[in-house]
């Protein structure tokens, strides 16, 4: 019985020290952050309420003042802006950010970018190039989710990128969708929970920040919020069966909520939820989210083209905005992130941002900038260069390829392919991609046409592929090109394969085609594993993530063998 005694009263001993250990760590980050806060000007502050993007791969003289003299709380990568060369180019710039900043005595900067895989992957060469959300959400695996999280993550920190907006958690319920569309794990909010809880889990575990957006969810849009503003007419209700859900599965666990630009009139008829006090109070006080709320860039159309930067910027961060995202949009330039950080400082010497606001937001961009190792070791890994698209990780990255592919339709057994030349019709514009997908299947006969295909190139198709047993021809977003799909449709349907290298949605547009697969993108990994498929070397195993409207629920898919009878994991 003395032994048993002993044993509990240094167990409750050593929980008291856990405990002890963990209330002191915190009283010594908030005495840190409030130390921290009382030594910086109002203009210090208003500059970590920042990031922007910049011209060029090397640090100009234009961004080292921008860092030294408007305190810059962080800066975005584009390839587009040509600040991505090589990722050798990568480490020098990010290098170059960070020491600059240290040097000048500032706060270390959050270095962002898009990284989500698939479409938006903003780095392509030297680098393992993982297809996207959609992909995961047709393999369904949460733990091979997760690996591939954690090799972006990993890539990402070499680089000294410590930011990533990704994942997208959006609940994608709309086929018309212009933005989100495979950007999205699928149409179940629990199934896009599951898999953003595991991204997310990986990010942090790596040390790297996630992004999940777009609050309070882009899913259901057909406004691309790039050009105009969305509006989208669901119930509060629905909202929280399906768009809210997977953003308060994950509100515990990811650092960073980014909002949407889209007007929810159950929520707030009059702001977009990036104005809104009502949505970003939605998110603080109903979602639960505690940590950073960052805006959607303020350069689109959906807010440039109905606010004045400054005054979407005062709004922005008056509704409950940590941070204000300024990207390389057509309705931003560089110099309006000088003129936008002008104003905010007006604002708060004026008093319509109060001090205590400003504080608010400051404290927890220096909490999330030291929890994640920023303040203290802001310099890319660049001793772990060798590690960047390493066998390994190129081999979780051709898993998830390999788990996509879904084989929606075979009529007429046209896969796999016979051993014959079949020829194969492809967007002119699209032609390097084919590139991987040709030398697996070498017995395919490409032909070209551009994607604005004209009646004469309709015709003239016809007539070259009028004796073949079998034609197969790719997609891309069947709902946006007319004229495509006006080709696949002047085709025989009973000899016609379509591969879907974008949207699950194009047998929407062409539903008699014999066969119908979907491989979600069309990244180098993602269309030799294709190949494979086609030519019967691998089974498909992915799983429509989601629904064909009046055609093909969720799970269905098909292997070579299958009769069109439904298989489910």
């Amino acid at each position: 019985m003395k032994c048993i005694v002993i044993v509990f009263a240094a167990s409750i001993f050593w929980l008291a020290g856990i405990f002890g250990s963990l209330v002191n760590a915190s009283v010594l980050q908030e005495e840190f952050i409030n130390t921290k806060l009382a030594a910086m000007t109002v203009e210090q502050k208003v500059g970590q309420i920042m990031i922007g993007y910049f011209n060029g791969p090397v640090l100009s003289a234009e961004l080292a003042d921008k860092i030294q003299n408007m305190h810059m709380g962080g800066v975005i990568l584009y390839g587009v802006t040509g600040n991505i060369e090589s990722t050798r180019q990568v480490v020098k710039l990010t290098g170059d950010i960070q020491k600059t900043a240290v040097d000048a005595g500032e706060i270390p900067l959050f270095i962002s970018i898009d990284q989500e895989g698939g479409r938006v992957t903003r780095i392509t060469n030297g680098m393992t190039v993982f297809p996207g959300n959609m992909s995961l959400g047709a393999a369904g695996d949460a733990k091979l989710a997760s690996q591939a999280a954690a090799v972006m993550a990993r890539e990402l920190k070499i680089l000294g990128i410590n930011l990533n907006f990704a994942p997208d958690i959006d609940v994608n319920s709309n086929p018309d969708n212009p933005i989100i569309g495979t950007r999205s794990f699928g149409s179940s909010p629990a199934e896009v929970a599951r898999l953003g809880i595991a991204v997310i889990d990986a990010y942090n575990e790596e040390g790297i920040i996630s992004t999940a957006k777009h609050f309070p969810g882009h899913g259901d849009t057909s406004v691309d919020s790039h050009l105009g503003l969305p509006i989208v007419n669901r119930s509060l209700q629905q909202l929280n069966t399906v768009e809210l859900a997977p953003f308060r599965a994950v509100a515990s666990k990811v650092p960073v909520i980014m909002t949407a630009h889209i007007v929810l009139p159950a929520i707030d008829s009059e702001h977009p939820a990036t104005l809104s006090p009502k949505a970003l109070e939605m998110l603080r006080e109903d979602v639960g989210f505690e940590g950073l709320i960052i805006t959607d860039s303020l350069g689109m159309g959906a807010i440039a083209k109905n606010w004045s930067l400054e005054e979407a910027a005062i709004q922005a961060f008056l509704a409950g905005a940590d941070i204000l995202l300024y990207g390389a949009d057509r309705e931003s330039k560089v110099e309006d992130q000088v003129v936008v950080y002008e104003a905010l400082v007006q604002a708060v010497n004026d008093g319509r941002i109060s001090s205590a606001r400003l504080d608010d937001s400051v404290r927890r961009i220096l909490a999330t900038k030291r929890q994640f190792g920023i303040l203290t070791e802001p310099m890319p890994k660049s001793e772990l260069y060798s590690e960047l698209a390493s066998p390994k990780s190129l081999a979780v990255a051709e898993q998830v390829a390999l788990q996509s592919i879904t084989l929606v339709k075979n009529e007429n057994h046209l896969l796999p392919l016979a051993k014959r030349q079949t020829p194969i019709i492809w967007p002119e514009e699209m032609k390097a991609a084919l590139q991987p997908l040709l030398a697996e299947c070498p017995s395919l006969r490409p032909y070209f046409i551009p994607l604005q295909a004209t009646k004469a190139d309709r015709e003239a198709i016809k007539k070259v592929v009028a004796e073949e047993k079998a034609v197969l021809i790719g997609s891309y977003n069947l709902h946006q090109n007319i004229a495509w799909r006006q080709l696949i449709s002047s085709l025989d349907f009973k000899r016609a394969f379509v591969l879907s290298v974008r949207s699950p949605y194009d047998i929407i547009h062409i539903p008699y085609t014999a066969g119908y697969a979907v491989s979600y993108d069309d990244n180098a990994v993602t269309m030799k594993v294709l190949g494979k498929v086609l030519n019967g070397q691998l089974q498909p195993k992915g799983r429509l993530p989601v629904d064909i409207p009046n055609m093909y629920s969720r799970g269905w898919g098909l292997d070579l063998n299958s009769a069109e009878a439904e298989v489910q994991k």
